[in-house]
């Protein structure tokens, strides 16, 4: 065919696509309210408003830049080898979180306990005595930070499991979209928090911690007493260990005879809050049991692999290209102040910057993936992602101006949101509608693992081998272009499924796969 006859082929095609996509926009959609009501909606929703501003203070921002201060002198490697072990304990346990999701009638109580430990330990992250060293310090915030992540983390597998309780499959899309947009509100309070705290106020980094702890919680607190997962739930538990727990914690920091009032008072509330009925926590059947079946059903999703063309390509190449990307917003914050000499205020606006494109350009993301396809899409995000490196690498070894970094923070945010928007789709396509449950759980798996690669890479490269950051991001760039070359032989047309292999309803993906390894 020649080149003119193919780009007629090419606009016919897209034409009809964008027909399809109008006429299917215009069908009637069912109500976000079938299954639960607007507050209950949007209280679940503030719920992931507080745990963005954990993921973007805590992770991607500041405390990387606490380790890396001179008032601590810690390292990249520091901080990356901190990464890599909470998320290494993730990806292990993994498989039981969700044995004991799916065993359980209710996931609130442990997202409830998840979150106060995440919570608690967000708040001692930067915790110093008199007498104490620089490495002292350093290390144990380290170790605090590890418990805090992983608790984030766990606590992610049953929050995006309780969609369900507020949701049918006819407005999961939909509901799960508010809760990301709500989210994308989180990431904006914490920068201008932390920016108030630390450039207005004149606090320490310390004090940012405590207020992100605190504005976890805050928004979290909705979400527990107001999404019900069974008519018999009672929030009066839930309020009781929070008030144990933060009993104790201040009898921690107080003496005399407060601090034995306040742990009396403590073990009250904590033995009130088991006298309380409510829904039983667990269904008959072993705990013991649902796991050895979480086991057995991942040996039998890997067997299924090859039973569907493009699939485990794709699943590979998911691995380079969130490797790359995870990795490149982790130690972005690092990356501008060592290089760039950035202050506290110019990395919180050079971060925003890149909140606000990737808001704006989701949008226009997800237009592209139902008009031309999510394979389509994908590369185009990943060319943005080369430009980026590129762009990244170049300022400081070619010596290009410096204004041209802050570029660099607008194409990031519009790849990410394209991102989110392209590869779950893609995998929607790849896979068989009567499996989703079980390879969107690999899908995960892999994004899980991109996440310990990553930071582990970026630690050998710029300590250990002393080549340098701009070489970590090199380096990236050469993990996501092999993840790029993998993805062209993975056709993203549409299946035609046997009936055997359909479901009872056309399934979402699930919220966040990217984001709550990000």
């Amino acid at each position: 065919m020649s080149p003119v006859k193919r780009i007629l082929s090419k606009t016919r095609e897209l034409k009809e696509k964008v027909k399809d996509f109008n006429e299917e926009r215009k069908k009637p959609k069912e109500p976000i309210t079938t299954k639960a009501s607007k507050f209950s909606i949007f209280s679940w929703a503030f719920y992931d408003l507080g745990n963005t501003i954990f993921s973007v203070v805590i992770v991607s921002v500041y405390f990387s830049l606490w380790v890396v201060s001179d008032d601590i002198g810690g390292t990249d490697s520091d901080y990356g080898y901190a990464n890599v072990a909470s998320m290494a304990l993730v990806f292990l346990t993994a498989p039981i979180i969700g044995a004991l999701s799916d065993q359980a009638r209710r996931r609130m109580p442990f997202l409830f306990l998840t979150t106060l430990l995440c919570v608690a330990f967000t708040a001692l992250l930067g915790y110093e005595k008199d007498g104490w060293s620089k490495g002292t310090i350093l290390t144990v915030s380290l170790v605090i930070f590890v418990i805090a992540n992983y608790f984030y983390q766990a606590g992610l597998i049953f929050y995006d499991s309780t969609l369900a309780t507020i949701s049918t499959p006819g407005n999961r899309g939909r509901i799960g979209g508010i809760g990301i947009g709500v989210g994308y509100f989180g990431s904006l309070i914490g920068i201008l928090s932390a920016l108030f705290l630390l450039t207005f106020l004149g606090f320490p980094y310390q004090t940012v911690f405590q207020a992100t702890a605190m504005l976890f919680l805050i928004f979290a607190i909705p979400c527990f007493i107001f999404v019900k997962e069974t008519p018999q739930d009672n929030f009066w538990p839930s309020l009781m260990v929070l008030m144990a727990i933060l009993l104790g914690l201040n009898s921690w920091l107080i003496e005399g005879l407060i601090q034995y009032i306040l742990i009396i008072s403590a073990f009250v509330c904590l033995i009130s809050s088991f006298n309380t009925k409510t829904t039983p926590l667990f269904r008959e059947g072993s705990i013991v049991d649902a796991v050895s079946g979480t086991f057995s059903q991942l040996k039998a999703t890997l067997s299924m692999l090859n039973q569907f063309p493009g699939l485990s390509r794709f699943l590979v190449g998911r691995l380079f290209y969130t490797d790359a990307a995870n990795t490149s917003i982790t130690f972005a914050s690092i990356y501008v102040t060592k290089e760039f000499g950035m202050t506290d205020t110019q990395i919180g606006i050079y971060t925003m910057i890149g909140v606000f494109s990737s808001i704006v350009s989701a949008f226009l993301w997800g237009y592209l993936v139902d008009i031309i396809g999510p394979k389509i899409t994908l590369n185009m995000v990943l060319w943005v992602w080369f430009a980026t490196f590129s762009l990244l690498i170049s300022t400081v070894w070619l010596g290009l101006p410096t204004w041209m970094i802050w570029i660099a923070p607008f194409l990031a945010g519009i790849a990410v949101g394209g991102m989110w928007c392209a590869d779950r789709p893609y995998m929607l396509v790849l896979t068989p509608p009567r499996y989703v449950g079980q390879f969107y759980g690999l899908y995960s798996m892999v994004g899980r693992f991109a996440t310990i690669i990553g930071p582990l890479s970026w630690a050998i490269i710029v300590d250990e081998l002393g080549f340098g950051r701009p070489a970590a991001i090199a380096f990236l760039f050469f993990v996501m272009a092999i993840g790029y070359v993998i993805l062209q032989d993975v056709d993203d047309s549409p299946r035609e499924w046997p009936p055997e292999l359909q479901a009872d309803y056309e399934p979402e993906p699930p919220r966040g796969a990217i984001g709550r390894s990000r």
